[in-house]
């Protein structure tokens, strides 16, 4: 069985030095060691880049998939690509969306703490990976990922993780049903591929998204300077309203739809919905399908990066 193991930085490539966690060139290679008496399994590496994943950017969004083609070409069973955990739900959702149906498993992994922290959950995302690709599970683009309250690793579709709650680098699919459970031996739940996720192939992201992301609070001031924005995405509360109340809202959405820039915010789970959004369509506000807060605004850069945005 043949591996390829693109390393890009994070966590799982750090070390914890004078108290500052950074990127290191030689951790990466540790979670190979476990595998070293494994006949069976034969990995070849790869690093486009070495970053902590805050300091995440088109320029490399454009490497990975530049990386990923060249080793889709390749005689290869599986591929892991290592990340750090703050914006893996970012990259990780764009290479679904560009390689969403390759004919072999591609499965992101991170951890919480660096290698060398026993606490580190880097190990054994990586072991599932490993072994997910070992028992032929599904292929496409995947991540596992195991939380610190869990014994188990989960296996999730990149558009189905939440954002991380605060202060916890727990992750989460919508409705706390990955893909699949590992414990020694798979689990799949049945869970559906999500109705909107879009395969849009290699896209080149332009450095700038130019969307605008509003968080939704109570007395805020919408004072945004509007100029150099092609989208408005608001973050709502958990029952996808905004404070239509507000005077102010009102005026930045009339000012905005007067500027021709569409705005757009994530609809409810279901058909039901709060009096308080009855204004959006006056407002021209686009209420995108039930899913995730990332995916939206990914699929958003993705289509000004390609001049399709409607």
């Amino acid at each position: 069985m043949k591996i390829a193991v693109i390393f890009t930085g994070g966590t799982i490539g750090s070390r914890t030095n004078d108290k500052w966690i950074t990127v290191d060139a030689t951790t990466k290679y540790d979670l190979l060691k476990h595998y070293e008496n494994d006949k069976d399994i034969t990995f070849k590496t790869f690093s486009p880049y070495n970053i902590l994943s805050e300091n995440l950017s088109a320029k490399e969004l454009n490497m990975l998939q530049k990386e990923l083609c060249e080793r889709l070409s390749e005689n290869y069973d599986g591929i892991i690509v290592t990340h750090g955990s703050d914006t893996l739900q970012c990259t990780s959702t764009a290479i679904e969306m560009a390689f969403g149906t390759c004919p072999i498993p591609v499965i992101f992994v991170s951890a919480d703490y660096p290698l060398d922290n026993e606490k580190s959950n880097g190990y054994p995302n990586f072991r599932c990976a490993v072994e997910f690709i070992r028992n032929k599970i599904a292929n496409g683009v995947f991540v596992s990922y195991k939380n610190d309250d869990e014994l188990i690793t989960n296996i999730h579709i990149p558009s189905r993780i939440l954002m991380h709650n605060e202060l916890n680098a727990n992750i989460y699919s919508i409705d706390r049903k990955p893909f699949a459970e590992y414990n020694g031996e798979f689990k799949i739940n049945n869970v559906n591929v999500p109705e909107n996720r879009e395969i849009t192939g290699i896209v080149n992201y332009t450095d700038d998204s130019q969307i605008l992301v509003i968080p939704n609070m109570p007395g805020q001031s919408y004072s945004y300077n509007l100029d150099n924005t092609k989208a408005v995405l608001f973050r709502s509360y958990h029952s996808a309203t905004l404070n239509t109340a507000n005077e102010k809202f009102v005026a930045f959405c009339k000012k905005a739809s007067e500027m021709d820039i569409p705005m757009f915010v994530l609809g409810p789970e279901s058909d039901t919905n709060y009096e308080s959004t009855k204004i959006f369509k006056d407002l021209n506000i686009k209420i995108l399908p039930y899913g995730t807060f990332i995916s939206a605004y990914m699929k958003l850069w993705a289509k000004i990066s390609t001049n399709i945005l409607n």
